[in-house]
């Protein structure tokens, strides 16, 4: 439901929070590997965070963001103005279009300063989402850069899509 708009935002808040706020103290693996698991947690909430971001900001702007039922038509196959589906029956309420296809779509709902680079911070935050979500590894190379790309991103969402301020850094330590 288009209202819901705000729930998405306040757990992608709750998310993004607490990707700043957890320590290794919070990390129940054991050492050696409690600060790569609190980094793991961080880049995990990052992903989260974003996605429900991009949902939000979808559902604000009247665009619906479940998928329509297989063999319903029109189907357009990507998040569409509320106005244009002309049954809501045909809506699925349990499948909603990927992370990818908002990233996608993101210029129907925001102009960003730069896109190009907007859009990179995005598909870093999905890699983020995808690799600690999907596959267990206890390492990651950080590069200051992709941490800078998804905070221009997310604080840009937050002024343009939301009309709010955020300070947002992300740090990370080697290992």
């Amino acid at each position: 439901d288009k209202s819901d708009w705000t729930t998405f935002k306040l757990m992608a808040d709750f998310y993004f929070e607490n990707s700043a706020k957890i320590l290794t103290k919070d990390i129940s693996i054991e050492k050696p590997f409690k600060l790569m698991g609190r980094n793991i947690q961080k880049r995990l909430f990052i992903g989260i965070g974003t996605e429900l971001l991009l949902k939000s900001l979808f559902l604000k702007n009247d665009y619906c963001i479940n998928k329509i039922k297989r063999g319903k038509t029109p189907n357009p196959n990507k998040p569409t103005k509320y106005s244009t589906i002309t049954d809501l029956n045909f809506l699925n309420p349990s499948d909603t279009y990927t992370l990818n296809s908002f990233i996608h779509n993101i210029s129907k709902v925001i102009a960003a300063d730069n896109h190009s680079e907007f859009v990179k911070g995005l598909k870093i935050a999905k890699v983020f989402r995808n690799k600690e979500g999907h596959v267990a590894v206890l390492w990651h190379k950080p590069d200051r850069q992709n941490y800078t790309d998804i905070e221009n991103c997310v604080t840009e969402i937050y002024r343009k899509g939301f009309n709010e301020t955020l300070d947002f850094k992300i740090s990370f330590l080697d290992g």
